[in-house]
């Protein structure tokens, strides 16, 4: 793609996640987790919660999405272990780990948000130790079949906007009901975009929400959320770094495109 992208000085995002999904972990089980935990993890990561399982998500192209009407598909994982999300002491951090994924999370709390750049040698680093775990237990290699990268954005209401009216001065391209007929104001506008990148390298899910932060008396947003998510090629593998650079860059463009030079100012953009 290219070289050069666009920055953010106080960028929308509230959270970032990459993901890797791999070949299932026979008899990988809640224990499993905690040994990672406790013997692979520094101490700031010091807390544990348990999550419902992801279900493995493949993207599929050409022939192979021919058999129905979905670009991907879902295959539901069977009983076992659950997701263990183990938190680091800031509560910035968190890694999830279940038999057939490892996912990385930035969340926003006070600090500063990360860029991509610091943020991939960090998942390098702990799942590097995942794979030593899962080496070191009896898995042997895992066997990647998956790449997922996602950027969760909240533009709250007061700021670039006071009323679905005004989304198109955040959103330039966002269709909109005629304003020729009486009576009739836009209140709410849900939609999802979906993209293929490159030559079939991997796929784009954008969507746009309205919604409120925690409850139903908590503070009112558009929730901009990005996906990318693709195939890894497991005798290659840079397949997976690639994937992510393809779905960071794919989402940093798209999010650039799609938003408007009052917004980019707003959020202080530098290039």
């Amino acid at each position: 793609m290219t070289a050069q992208l666009p920055k953010f000085d106080s960028p929308p995002v509230i959270e970032t996640v990459l993901s890797v999904q791999f070949a299932p972990l026979q008899k990988f089980s809640d224990a499993h987790a905690g040994w990672f935990w406790k013997n692979y993890l520094d101490k700031e990561w010091g807390n544990v919660q348990v999550a419902p399982k992801i279900d493995d998500q493949f993207e599929r192209f050409g022939e192979e999405m021919r058999w129905g009407p979905s670009a991907g598909f879902r295959i539901a994982t069977g009983p076992g272990s659950e997701r263990i999300q183990i938190i680091r002491a800031d509560n910035e951090r968190m890694i999830q780990i279940q038999d057939t994924r490892f996912i990385y999370n930035w969340k926003k709390q006070e600090g500063s948000y990360p860029s991509y750049d610091e943020l991939l040698p960090e998942f390098q680093s702990v799942f590097s130790q995942f794979e030593k775990f899962a080496e070191e237990a009896g898995f042997g290699s895992l066997i990647p079949s998956q790449w997922e990268v996602t950027y969760v954005n909240h533009i709250p209401k007061g700021g670039l906007w006071e009323s679905v009216k005004d989304w198109p001065n955040i959103f330039p391209g966002l269709p909109a009901p005629s304003s020729n007929v009486s009576n009739l104001s836009p209140e709410d506008f849900r939609g999802e975009w979906r993209s293929i990148i490159g030559g079939n390298l991997g796929r784009l899910y954008t969507t746009l929400n309205r919604g409120k932060v925690g409850s139903d008396k908590g503070p009112e947003i558009i929730q901009l959320q990005f996906t990318a998510r693709g195939p890894v090629n497991p005798e290659k593998a840079s397949d997976l770094q690639r994937g992510f650079r393809l779905g960071h860059e794919s989402i940093v463009l798209s999010f650039t495109d799609i938003t408007s030079a009052v917004a980019h100012k707003h959020w202080k953009r530098r290039f």
